[in-house]
């Protein structure tokens, strides 16, 4: 019989995934992935998976539930067993309820896998906890995101003395701060805004409620980010904007080999499952063979990430194979471009003198190698 689990991936680093969710992850035969999800889990998916993407990000475009819900239904009625993977905890935000109830309405078995949300792991991500003695007997969790008659009732907020988390606050959080300081929220209470919590890329502001989306506009903060609003947050290890993390010198190629008509992220969460906790600053440039340097979704890839794209000829990936008998060899591969590789002598290629650091490795229509670039990049190709 099908089976399906709704999995919380935690809020990003890819070490606070749940023992379970590995498990679960390396048994189903479909994994549905939200945008926000670390594309590091994939890894853990089985190699023969089908991988979904069916991203949900405020601001974005993003895939109906009902669309979702009518996916795991199809893939499990098909006898495919179906892990439905979000971001933080399933049932924190994450319309896990939702899709609980429609798979148990038509006897489908469901296990939910918890996972660490965000509204915790942010604030201690910057030393704050969201109850401690003398500050705070309790937390409220709470969306930014609704409006409306699905408003939540500020001026009571402002009236508990508990630790405010705001979900999704940050296109309203103007309006959300002037209804607290209405409500009789005093304008110092401290707080504070996280941004990308757990990731490398972390940052942070905190400052007297009042002053707090000023603060969040000089930083530049930008959305996945929760605001804590309370006494706890003076707390904070380090108040005021975290240091940014400098950006790694690149020293890496990424070699691309891809079926057509992929999209934008199946070729980033294959990169960045490559990449392994590395950041893709850490890369120079994208290599492929000619053939495939005019895939929309490369092409975009490269543009967003400000990646040169740098092509060589099937003489030159032949050649390179020829030199290097241990690099993976594919006959469909030879089959459809004359090459039985692409990825890793692409790679390579792009990498005079280097070394092969990543094999071949293969996700969701997306192949990829990474090798060390010890040299000066070669010319890129014109997008």
């Amino acid at each position: 019989m099908s089976r399906a689990w709704l999995i919380g991936a935690g809020p990003g680093d890819v070490e606070l995934l749940t023992i379970k969710a590995v498990r679960a992850l390396a048994a189903a035969d479909v994994v549905l992935i939200d945008a926000l999800v670390n594309p590091d889990v994939l890894q853990f998916v089985r190699p023969d998976a089908r991988v979904l993407h069916v991203g949900k990000r405020g601001g974005h475009a993003s895939t109906p539930q009902a669309d979702i819900i009518a996916t795991m239904l199809t893939h499990l009625q098909a006898r495919r067993s179906v892990a439905r993977l979000k971001g933080g905890d399933p049932f924190v935000f994450g319309r896990g309820g939702e899709e609980l109830l429609a798979l148990q309405n038509v006897g489908i078995p469901v296990e939910v896998i918890h996972g660490i949300t965000a509204g915790v792991a942010a604030p201690a991500a910057i030393g704050i906890p969201i109850t401690h003695r003398g500050l705070s007997q309790g937390a409220i969790f709470v969306t930014g995101h609704s409006a409306g008659d699905e408003e939540p009732d500020w001026h009571a907020l402002a009236s508990t003395g508990l630790t405010l988390v705001i979900y999704m606050g940050m296109h309203r959080l103007a309006t959300i701060i002037d209804a607290l300081l209405q409500g009789g929220m005093a304008p110092d209470t401290p707080s504070a805004a996280i941004q990308s919590a757990t990731l490398p890329s972390q940052r942070h502001v905190a400052a007297p409620l009042a002053q707090l989306p000023s603060a969040i506009a000089d930083a530049g903060l930008k959305p996945p980010t929760i605001v804590v609003i309370g006494d706890v947050t003076s707390l904070a290890a380090v108040p005021g904007v975290s240091p940014d993390i400098a950006a790694p010198t690149p020293t890496l190629t990424l070699g691309i080999g891809c079926r057509s008509g992929v999209t934008v992220d199946q070729i980033r969460s294959a990169a960045l499952v490559a990449l392994g906790g590395r950041p893709l600053q850490a890369i120079r440039c994208v290599a492929t063979i000619e053939a495939k340097a005019q895939e929309s979704a490369l092409k975009t890839f490269c543009v967003e990430n400000d990646l040169p794209l740098v092509t060589f000829s099937v003489a030159e990936v032949r050649d390179c194979l020829d030199a290097q008998p241990t690099l993976a060899r594919s006959t469909a591969v030879q089959d459809h471009l004359g090459v039985p590789g692409v990825c890793e002598p692409c790679a390579l290629l792009a990498a005079p003198g280097g070394t092969l650091l990543v094999p071949k490795l293969m996700l969701d229509g997306v192949t990829v190698a990474i090798a060390t670039y010890p040299s000066t990049p070669p010319a890129p190709t014109p997008l």
